[in-house]
């Protein structure tokens, strides 16, 4: 149950060539459902490279982790902490949800479908 509400908010909420909510989802999923804010900002800065660090900093804080806490997708964020409520998912379940970020970025993450974490 857990799977199909993320894998329904990646679907039916987030805009195609979005790339900073599917860059936290695959963070955290690559990373066992949790991750800090310097981390995935420094994953959004590598990708996007276009603004200085802090700016990422500011889009985790107020746009990606409000909109999945919004979704109920994560927990409360913990001194800038977060945690997915759908951990722990399988390495199906993972496989689906990396698939399904990459589409709806348009395939900008495409490279990251090994299961190795990502380190930021």
């Amino acid at each position: 149950m857990e799977f199909q509400i993320l894998s329904n908010f990646i679907g039916k909420c987030l805009r195609k060539n979005d790339i900073f909510i599917p860059a936290m989802i695959l963070y955290l999923i690559k990373n066992n459902g949790e991750g800090n804010v310097s981390q995935i900002s420094r994953l959004l800065y590598i990708f996007d490279f276009k603004h200085e660090l802090s700016h990422y900093d500011t889009i985790v804080r107020n746009f990606s982790a409000v909109m999945l806490k919004e979704y109920n997708i994560i927990e409360e964020p913990h001194e800038d902490f977060y945690t997915l409520k759908t951990w722990p998912l399988t390495e199906e379940e993972i496989e689906e949800i990396t698939k399904a970020c990459i589409e709806v970025s348009n395939g900008f993450f495409s490279h990251l479908r090994e299961r190795e974490p990502i380190r930021g």
